[in-house]
């Protein structure tokens, strides 16, 4: 099954849960018993017993309003008219209940050119990126990070922000699975969909430990979509993904990649990196988890010397998922420091 969430700025309710068919979305919050998100079908409504695709099962959708599937993808997401949002969000005021975790080095290319950038970077014989994916590859401890606000999560043609101190902005397109924790208290994977983890590389390749600063800041700093596909029916062993960036309506770059179960350099594969994760960082009760599986497309400085700047666009595919589109907008400063600011000793 195919989900999406979106919203509808007409209805009494704006947020929306559809069931994609063929060119199609059913309203799922218009049917009893109403979910509007993938974590109201799973957690209230019975999802964490039966499953996803169980919980939809039970819904009678004979009469359920249609959406083109074509429209909502069309709609900019500050149209009066309904258009996507993210395919997975937290409750309302509970950001806590969505966590977003994202590997690193996971494919060889992606690899070799951060540990090019590095050296490029730093004029010296920088190796922590080719270590750390030979690392992983013999079974060891796989670079593993957080995106620290699930709000920050932008969806389909929503916006990317870039920080004023940006150095170069590159996008990375990756495959996303989402967990959840059932009502027997074991995780279990829930469904796939595509992602993109912007990333400031010019401060990453100047030193490795700005990776925190790289991965995060508000207004959006990762994608999230088109829809979400349930586990039983995306074939994750091999996914061909592409990445275009254009300006002023002209494609400034282009690469394409595959990525999936058998381009992950571990032995155990997406295990390898669930295990990693889920250890030491059990799932609570009541929560949702993504973890983007690392990219296989990279954009050297070669490839894309100024990085995203303010007002460009990015089209990102994923084979059996769909397309995701995102633009690059500017960043919103805050007065916080002020205070601090006047009163620095």
């Amino acid at each position: 099954m195919r989900l999406l969430q979106f919203r509808d700025p007409s209805a009494p309710k704006p947020a929306r849960l559809g069931l994609v068919e063929n060119d199609m979305v059913l309203d799922l919050t218009a049917c009893e018993p109403c979910p509007e998100s993938v974590y109201d079908l799973y957690f209230i409504h019975g999802g964490d017993s039966v499953g996803l695709e169980g919980a939809i099962a039970r819904i009678d959708t004979a009469e359920a309003p249609a959406y083109r599937l074509s429209d909502l993808m069309d709609s900019e997401p500050c149209a009066e008219r309904p258009h996507l949002t993210a395919p997975v969000t937290p409750p309302p005021g509970q950001p806590h209940r969505l966590r977003v975790w994202l590997a690193g080095v996971t494919h060889a290319d992606s690899a070799r050119l951060r540990e090019t950038e590095a050296r490029e970077a730093t004029g010296g014989a920088v190796n922590v990126y080719d270590q750390k994916y030979r690392e992983c590859a013999q079974g060891g401890i796989p670079e593993l990070f957080a995106k620290n606000d699930a709000d920050a999560l932008a969806g389909h043609r929503g916006l990317v922000s870039r920080p004023d101190d940006t150095r170069r902005l590159v996008p990375e397109t990756e495959l996303v699975t989402l967990y959840g924790l059932n009502a027997r208290g074991q995780i279990e994977r829930l469904g796939f969909t595509g992602g993109n983890d912007y990333t400031d590389n010019g401060i990453e390749a100047e030193n490795p430990l700005n990776l925190p600063q790289a991965k995060n800041w508000h207004g959006g700093c990762a994608s999230l979509g088109p829809v979400l596909v349930t586990d039983s029916e995306f074939d994750d062993a091999s996914v061909a993904v592409s990445c275009e960036i254009l300006r002023e309506n002209k494609r400034i770059a282009r690469k394409t990649g595959r990525t999936g179960q058998s381009h992950l350099n571990m032995p155990d594969r997406l295990f390898h990196l669930e295990r990693s994760l889920f250890c030491r960082l059990p799932l609570g009760e009541k929560s949702l988890q993504l973890l983007y599986w690392g990219t296989p497309i990279v954009f050297s400085e070669a490839d894309l010397p100024s990085g995203l700047q303010v007002n460009d666009t990015v089209r990102m595919s994923f084979g059996g998922i769909g397309d995701l589109q995102n633009s690059i907008g500017p960043f919103t400063r805050n007065r916080q420091l002020a205070w601090l600011e006047a009163n620095r000793r």
